[in-house]
């Protein structure tokens, strides 16, 4: 009678979830139909907002939608032009408009997939408007008042070589003007570095040289903590879902580390980064093993059930990002605040709590809160019962499918058993566990707060 009840209790719960897991896909998925179609503007409103006074257009052939401005006399007024360039997020979409004389009369920007807060930094500079009266026949960063902001130099470039883009094609085919050979590859030394530390964490980790992993983790702090500042976040991921991915050719290391990553995890059914190559993940390594004086082990009950929660975060993250368009909101992750000194005041609060509770608890944030980590677990957890499925010869020897925790690596001096599917032993919460449940109810928080920030709300 007591098995009878159990196993319903069980199939109840697990038909829970999966309705769940249906839902939260489909809200995901109407919210990606959602976002593709309500952008979608009339043309001449568009003209309009750069060149008020247009009452007609023609459109004009060209590599990129170029239009020919006319006034209610049927006066010429400028040549408007849409393009756009990669920026740190993804896709930046700008309206140029170019006068008669080879002048750029306006700029718009009309689309971006870039964290809110460095946008913000971006047009408190002055940008776009900075860029009227500009020629055309000169590159916008060799003329006067175009200047780097700092923190958000991947945003001021992606807005310059989108308005190059239009400026040199009106320039050189309707103006008849001899403009610059535009750069169509955009590679530099740092990258090849980044390129270099991948393929050596990739091989030692595949051929076991674990020695090696604590060289390949300092290196990773300074080549993509401090350097690159290019730990990957769940935003470059919803860039995927979102279809708003930078050119190839304008940032080739963002396929290399966003793509790349995502099929190694895919092939090897291990989630190599956040064991080898996460600099975040690495400072909080380093400071539990050089601070951790405190005999304490936290509660497995608690890290398992808080480990739950990161699926809720990483779907309101995506749910957010698609319905606002806008991968980079996505992001709340701390990494940005601590490399580069950048972030919105919850995740500035965010990484100090981490970092505190990194001295007790090894690898905090990656243990119960990345939402890259949960994903990329995710594809490797997928990965090995793909194999274990067409691989009949185990289940006819009766030999039982033992999982392997991806976290082990990570946990090497002390016992995981937060990835566990089983029952973990009852065991009451100390003081120091209450302290690490109320810490994680205000990163929960934080999290909340970050998320509406990066909307901009405040």
């Amino acid at each position: 009678m007591n098995k009878n009840l159990s196993s319903n209790k069980k199939g109840i719960f697990i038909g829970r979830k999966n309705l769940l897991i249906i839902l939260a896909c489909i809200s995901l998925l109407l919210a990606a139909i959602y976002q593709q179609f309500s952008n979608k503007e009339d043309i001449l409103s568009l003209l309009q907002q750069g060149e008020p006074a247009a009452v007609e257009f023609q459109e004009i052939s060209g590599v990129y939608k170029t239009y020919e401005l006319r006034d209610e006399n049927g006066n010429f007024l400028s040549y408007g032009v849409m393009t756009s360039a990669s920026g740190y997020g993804g896709p930046i979409k700008m309206l140029t408009f170019v006068d008669q004389e080879g002048f750029i009369a306006n700029a718009l920007l009309l689309e971006d997939s870039e964290t809110p807060l460095y946008l913000k930094r971006v047009l408190a500079a002055g940008y776009p408007e900075n860029l009227q009266g500009k020629v055309v026949t000169e590159p916008l960063v060799d003329q006067e008042g175009i200047d780097a902001v700092s923190g958000a130099t991947r945003t001021v470039e992606g807005i310059t070589l989108a308005v190059e883009k239009g400026m040199y094609q009106i320039g050189q085919n309707q103006l008849g003007l001899t403009v610059p050979t535009l750069k169509t590859f955009y590679f530099q030394w740092q990258d090849g570095l980044v390129i270099l530390l991948l393929v050596i964490a990739i091989l030692a980790a595949t051929l076991k040289k674990s020695k090696l992993r604590p060289w390949i983790l300092v290196a990773t702090v300074f080549i993509l903590g401090f350097m690159e500042n290019n730990s990957l976040t769940i935003g470059n991921y919803m860039s995927i879902l979102a279809l708003k991915m930078p050119t190839f050719f304008e940032r080739p290391i963002w396929y290399v580390m966003v793509i790349g990553i995502f099929f190694v995890t895919l092939l090897l059914g291990r989630n190599i980064y956040c064991s080898w190559l996460c600099p975040f993940g690495a400072i909080q390594e380093g400071i539990y093993k050089s601070l951790n004086l405190v005999d304490y082990k936290a509660n497995p009950k608690l890290i398992q059930t808080a480990r739950k929660n990161r699926w809720f975060f990483l779907w309101l993250a995506a749910l957010l990002a698609l319905l606002f368009n806008n991968p980079g909101i996505a992001s709340f992750e701390p990494f940005s605040v601590f490399f580069d000194g950048d972030g919105n005041t919850s995740q500035w609060i965010m990484m100090g709590l981490i970092l505190l509770f990194s001295i007790f608890l090894l690898r905090f944030w990656c243990r119960i809160f990345c939402p890259v980590g949960t994903f990329l677990d995710f594809l490797a957890v997928c990965k090995r019962k793909f194999k274990r499925f067409f691989r009949k010869k185990d289940e006819a020897s009766g030999k039982p499918a033992v999982a392997s925790c991806q976290r082990t690596t990570l946990m090497d001096k002390e016992k995981c058993t937060s990835c566990s599917k089983g029952k973990p032993e009852e065991v009451q919460l100390s003081g120091g566990d209450k302290i690490v449940a109320v810490g994680i109810f205000i990163i929960w928080a934080l999290i909340l707060g970050a998320l509406i920030q990066n909307l901009g709300l405040f």
